[in-house]
């Protein structure tokens, strides 16, 4: 058993999606960033940084937090979505980072510059577009050699990619641009771990 704190955020949506796809008992826990929740002196005993996703493990009174570093806790603790050794274990570990510091990286620099700063600098919006662009054909290419991110199967890799190029954050004209990671998205999108998980946390 253990709680999981998470908001509306893309790197959240990945340990909710892997929470749901475990099936194993968890609470899921709002931390509301605009109310600065994760700064209070509660939160940051678990969470050090006031980051966001974290979590509580019951069974060793221990916290995580950062969404890497839950993925591949909870994956471990529970036997699932990643191996345990070998060359399959490296293999999906490279595609859980390539989502969680090259993709989600680009995606959120983008996102900073195109709609977050007072000021744009067509420059910085289109460099880092660049970036986004070039990382999702990486997957396509990935993707049109095997079903699934790490090969044949389901795994943390795909889990840590899929906030940022499916759900609310779909982007259709890079999707019609790589047919092999639409492909990929619409299978995403009909597992009902993925469909739960991508609806939390319950807002208000």
């Amino acid at each position: 058993m253990y709680d999981l704190y998470v908001f509306t955020t893309p790197n959240c949506w990945k340990t909710t999606i892997l929470a749901e796809e475990l099936g194993e008992p968890y609470t899921c826990k709002t931390v509301t960033l605009a109310k600065h929740e994760n700064q209070t002196p509660e939160f940051k005993k678990i969470s050090p940084t006031g980051k966001v996703p974290a979590i509580v493990d019951h069974d060793t009174g221990g916290a995580v937090y950062g969404s890497a570093a839950i993925l591949v806790y909870l994956a471990d603790k529970y036997g699932k979505f990643l191996p345990k050794s070998g060359r399959e274990r490296g293999e999906v570990l490279d595609w859980a980072m390539f989502g969680l510091t090259d993709l989600g990286v680009a995606f959120n620099t983008w996102n900073k510059f195109a709609n977050r700063l007072p000021v744009k600098n067509q420059f910085s919006i289109d460099e880092s577009w660049n970036e986004v662009v070039r990382f999702f054909k990486a997957a396509d290419e990935q993707l049109g050699k095997n079903e699934f991110l790490a090969g044949k199967s389901y795994s943390i890799a795909d889990i840590s990619i899929f906030p940022f190029v499916g759900g609310a954050r779909k982007n259709a004209q890079l999707l019609d641009e790589n047919k092999n990671l639409a492909r990929w998205v619409a299978q995403m999108e009909a597992r009902p771990g993925v469909k739960s998980g991508i609806a939390l946390p319950k807002l208000g």
